[in-house]
């Protein structure tokens, strides 16, 4: 699995200037100012975004979309997400920790709508109810910041009618919400995606994936480009090469540590191989914080 990182963690870097936060569990904002999503991350939090107007260019698990106004955005722990805003856009944004979540016993995933779209991006929220969600940001700013006794129980009470809020207004969109006949070039990348995520720590080559799939390389890799313009071996690249960014910038570990939790043989073999993909070697990166 791809490392995750945590609201706390994002808290103790301090990447934020618009945000506010709540104990270790909860990070809002009104400008996608917040640095960790200039770059490809898996949270590990669930994370709602609002798009009033603007737009917002943005890759969910490596695929591009671009969102204009009247968007709700919901990613989960199992997604990668990296996020660009034009100047003018207006977006809010959450990130609610699957801690408080599970806590509370809140499945974002238990909405039909989003269970029968099996997808992140809901466009064309009628302005009525963008604007019904969007009055939660206030009332949360406020208690988040305020000094009041029972501030985290209000806290997560408003985040429980938060999120009970958004489900029931993407469930009014059942009606316009159609599954679609998945495609066996669908089936077979959404199963490679799967295993990739699962494996590429460890591995590195296509008949590795195939022979998982008993399908042959060559024709693993035919599929995925034709339905995506990548082949599996550019996305496994590009996935070690995610995961390598991810623990040099938000690990502890060293270089070496990273090599080795990779599956390189040396330090040397990842070194020429990150340099290969990202143009710089991996303690420059470090060094840059690019």
């Amino acid at each position: 699995m791809l490392s995750t990182i945590d609201i706390a963690q994002i808290i103790k870097m301090k990447p934020f200037r618009h945000a506010v936060s709540f104990a270790d569990y909860i990070v809002i904002t009104d400008s996608l100012d917040i640095d960790i999503f200039r770059y490809p991350c898996r949270l590990n939090a669930v994370s709602v975004l609002l798009c009033k107007s603007g737009a917002i260019d943005c890759t969910i698990n490596l695929k591009s979309y671009h969102i204009e106004a009247n968007t709700i955005i919901i990613c989960t722990n199992s997604d990668i997400v990296q996020i660009e805003t034009s100047p003018n856009a207006c977006v809010y944004a959450g990130l609610i920790s699957t801690r408080l979540l599970d806590r509370m016993r809140i499945n974002y995933w238990q909405s039909n709508a989003i269970i029968k779209s099996n997808r992140n991006i809901f466009t064309d929220i009628p302005t009525a109810d963008m604007q019904m969600l969007e009055s939660y940001y206030g009332m949360l700013r406020t208690n988040m910041t305020s000094d009041l006794r029972e501030a985290e129980k209000i806290v997560e009470n408003l985040v429980s009618a938060f999120a009970h809020t958004l489900i029931s207004v993407l469930d009014k969109r059942n009606d316009i919400i159609y599954e679609t006949k998945t495609t066996r070039g669908e089936t077979i990348h959404e199963r490679f995606m799967e295993l990739l995520n699962q494996y590429h720590s460890t591995e590195r080559s296509v008949a590795f994936y195939a022979d998982k799939m008993c399908l042959t390389p060559n024709y693993l890799s035919g599929e995925v480009r034709k339905f995506t313009g990548k082949t599996a071996l550019e996305w496994i690249n590009e996935y070690v090469i995610l995961e390598a960014k991810t623990l040099l910038r938000y690990s502890e570990l060293n270089i070496r540590e990273v090599a080795f939790r990779l599956n390189f043989p040396t330090q040397s073999a990842f070194g020429k191989y990150f340099k290969k993909y990202v143009g710089i070697g991996p303690k420059e990166y470090q060094a840059r914080g690019v």
